[in-house]
Formats: structure tokens, sequence, C-alpha cells
């Protein structure tokens, strides 16, 4: 088994393991304290630029760029080194503190892994995400299994398509009708 098939076999079989429900639980990230008793945990230094990042994040109300968090969140954090937060969020990623996730077409957007493994839908007209727990999509993937033969994820790239309201908006544009949809 080559490298990349290793790395996979891990990648996914954490996944499943968390979607499951298996495995241990995802750390309790909730203050600056948790993610350094992590980072020293994981053999990390404890920097000042490292607790910056980690209070950007925690500062943030969803997944973040690398641009965001140097800039200070629109100023509810200091601004930090571009290159700094870059070298951070990766460190972060290698213990597990944080993961990132490409939401459409922008940049790579990063956040705490503070409640487990999530997963996203987002739309490709307003840019607008929703994060799930893995199992609302457990019906999803095992068709695309059954289907195709993938083991379908979801964290990395989400699934990508129209919210409601960009929905009825195309629709009305081209004078579609639209079924009634469950309430």
């Amino acid at each position: 088994m080559s490298e990349r098939e290793m790395d996979l076999a891990a990648e996914y079989g954490a996944a499943s393991a968390v979607t499951a429900g298996a495995g241990p639980p995802a750390p309790a990230i909730t203050d600056v304290s948790s993610a350094t008793a992590l980072m020293r945990e994981r053999g990390l230094r404890v920097s000042a630029a490292r607790r910056l990042v980690v209070e950007a994040l925690l500062a943030a109300d969803g997944p973040m760029s690398a641009e965001q968090i140097a800039e200070g969140i629109g100023g509810r954090v200091p601004c930090s080194d571009i290159a700094s937060v870059y070298r951070n969020l990766q460190a972060f990623e290698d213990i597990g503190l944080v993961r990132h996730v490409h939401l459409g077409h922008g940049p790579g957007l990063h956040a705490l892994a503070v409640a487990g493994e999530r997963e996203y839908l987002t739309c490709e007209r307003c840019a607008d995400y929703r994060a799930v727990a893995p199992e609302e999509l457990d019906e999803v993937r095992d068709l695309i299994e059954r289907r195709f033969g993938y083991r379908a994820r979801f964290t990395h790239f989400p699934i990508v398509g129209l919210c409601a309201s960009c929905a009825a908006a195309v629709d009305d544009a081209f004078g579609l009708i639209r079924p009634p949809q469950p309430q």
C-alpha cells in the first residue's frame, strides 16, 4: 500500500468512525485555556502569535480565511502577520485543533474543531453556507457509495448548490413553477 493510500485510509477510516459515533471525542475547545492545553498536550509551544490565532477563531462567527484572521476579524482581535497566521493554522491543523474547508470559489477557511467533525452545504450564488453534523448526510453518502462506489465526505469540499432563497430567485427569473416545499 502506498503512502498516499495509507493516508487516505487513515483519513476516511477516522471520518467513518466519527460519523458512526465511534472513536475518541473531539477536543472540547471552548476558550483559550483549553486550546493552549491541547497545544501543550500535543507538543506545541504556546506563543503569543498562536494565542492570537486561537483568540481570532474563538471570536469568529464561522470559518475564516487566513487573511481575515490576520486582519483581526473585523477589529475583534489585534491584527497579526499573515505568514505567522498561515504557519500557525497549519500547525493547528496538524494537531487536530483546526480544520479547514473550501466553501465555494473563495480561499480555504479555518475553524476550531470545537464540535467534532462538520460537513458543509454552500450556495454557489450567494456563498451562504450551512455546517451540518456528518450523520445528517449519511443517507446522501450511502446513496453515492451504493450507486457509484465512492465513499463521499463533505468536510473539506462542501455539497454545492443553491440555497432556498437563491433557488426561488432563479426560478422566478426564468418563470419556473416550483412544487410546494414541505414546511
